[in-house]
């Protein structure tokens, strides 16, 4: 199912977040390229955690930046015992090559946590540019 995905992994002590991506045969209306991407948020601490919001940005090598927040994970504040997980799927969109950050706040027990999720190169086929 992952096959020539990106694949990167962010361990926290509390919530592994595993994150999946891959260029799309899709095209955006506006014409630009499709990621697809998969995250999985794995509750590795002993209480139960809520996944609250995540935000996602798109910064192209033109220097634009697009951002998108969202309160919750498909409708929902998924609530994770010990041991469970959740998978949330999507897709970001760019006219050219550039850079996928994002951050997700969860909490776990009292406390808000703050977690980043990996640095993607989104690579278009644009000339075949690379985003260092």
């Amino acid at each position: 199912m992952y096959c020539d995905m990106q694949y990167d992994e962010c361990v926290n002590g509390d919530v592994t977040v595993s994150a999946y991506l891959q260029l799309s045969d899709e095209t955006a209306s506006d014409g630009g390229f499709c990621w697809d991407y998969i995250l999985r948020f794995e509750n590795t601490s002993d209480t139960e955690i809520t996944l609250l919001s995540k935000e996602l940005s798109v910064l192209d090598d033109k220097g634009h930046v697009t951002s998108v927040n969202y309160q919750g994970f498909k409708g929902q504040l998924p609530m994770l015992i010990p041991g469970e997980d959740f998978d949330d799927d999507g897709y970001v969109t760019s006219k050219s090559s550039a850079l996928l950050k994002g951050k997700f706040i969860i909490k776990v027990g009292d406390r808000i946590q703050n977690l980043e999720l990996p640095v993607f190169n989104l690579i278009a086929n644009d000339n075949r540019r690379v985003l260092n």
